[in-house]
């Protein structure tokens, strides 16, 4: 019963909705009870009194798996698509960001275009979890991390956007300048404004935590801040074209993608 009380509390403050995997919640939060070595109604009690352990439940409840270049073709098309927007500037929303892998590699694929389409871009970079957002501020990755699984290993992007260290690569100031980190609760509503006018949205790998009212529900947000000529990019097993949203699916010879529809 309290579990499921719990539940419904996570899901009313992030959206995060565990109220059909209740063991699933058990096993999450396990840990965090025998660290604070309290049972479920004490730690209940412990959430209204202490806003703080919040944070420290949302780190416990989310994953944070994410690396450098994480599904290359949609990275490809963005790429592409940055290259038909000319002297001008580009603002990028990542969300969820995790520990920056995402943002960073974003941010290096941009600066690859600066020179030839003299565009300035600005990335915004956003996690519900604010340790993973720490982290990611640091931008510093050890070389035996899963973070470089997928690096590219045709190109120089080590050497010319990351300085090497002893034990790990440090990401260059010229490519952190670009990025703000900023947390950022996906169901604050109220939030989404300051964000108007993106032209790339990157959510990805996030949706399945969510059900389909509140999926439906950030769509429709991201579709009111997002550019007439955006994009947005979803992981490439989730998919919102069964639901009821404005967005309209599309796709290139790289990846699929969604657009803005009528």
């Amino acid at each position: 019963m309290y579990y499921e009380e719990l539940a419904v509390e996570i899901r009313n403050y992030c959206g995060i909705d565990f109220t059909k995997s209740i063991d699933n919640l058990k096993l999450k939060i396990s840990r965090r009870l025998k660290e604070l070595q309290l049972e479920i109604t004490q730690y209940m009690k412990l959430l209204k009194e202490s806003p703080k352990e919040w944070d420290k439940l949302i780190e416990v409840i989310t994953i944070n798996e994410t690396y450098f270049f994480r599904e290359i073709n949609q990275l490809e098309e963005f790429q592409h698509q940055i290259s038909q927007k000319t002297n001008r500037n580009i603002n990028i929303w990542c969300i969820p960001c995790s520990t920056g892998e995402e943002a960073y590699s974003l941010a290096i694929l941009a600066k690859e275009m600066e020179l030839t389409t003299g565009n300035r871009v600005r990335i915004i970079a956003s996690d519900l979890n604010k340790k993973v957002l720490d982290y990611a501020k640091k931008g510093f990755y050890p070389k035996n991390s899963l973070a470089f699984r997928r690096f590219p290993t045709d190109k120089e992007y080590l050497k010319r956007y990351f300085v090497e260290h002893e034990d790990g690569y440090e990401v260059k100031k010229e490519i952190k300048e670009m990025i703000t980190f900023e947390p950022f609760n996906l169901t604050d509503y109220h939030a989404y404004q300051k964000h108007k006018g993106v032209d790339f949205i990157f959510c990805r790998n996030v949706l399945f935590y969510f059900n389909e009212h509140i999926v439906e529900e950030i769509m429709t947000h991201f579709y009111n801040v997002l550019k007439d000529d955006g994009s947005l990019f979803l992981g490439h097993a989730e998919s919102i074209s069964s639901l009821h949203t404005s967005f309209q699916p599309a796709h290139s010879k790289h990846a699929y993608y969604y657009v803005k529809g009528e």
